[in-house]
């Protein structure tokens, strides 16, 4: 919903944030809603060649909240120690 203005999204922005304060140029965070437009985005940054890509949201229980699944089948490799970093 932060795609179509119900909310803000709040994680991208404290993402770039962070990675910017420790030296890491990282470009404006991209919203967009659920579905093909996330597979649009990921192919689009993903041939853009960057050497890493963050994602966040998406993850509910809704039929349309698919952004762990499009985004397992573009990964060159996954790094599930990250994620579980990322929660604590």
């Amino acid at each position: 919903r932060a795609s179509s203005g119900v909310y803000e999204d709040r994680c991208g922005p404290v993402v770039v944030e962070w990675l910017n304060d420790r030296g890491i140029d990282t470009p404006a965070p991209v919203v967009v809603a659920d579905g093909d437009p996330v597979a649009a985005a990921l192919s689009a940054v993903r041939n853009a060649d960057h050497d890493v890509i963050v994602t966040s949201g998406g993850t509910g229980i809704s039929p349309t909240d698919s952004t762990p699944q499009i985004t397992a089948a573009l990964l060159d490799y996954e790094l599930p120690g990250l994620a579980d970093a990322i929660r604590r």
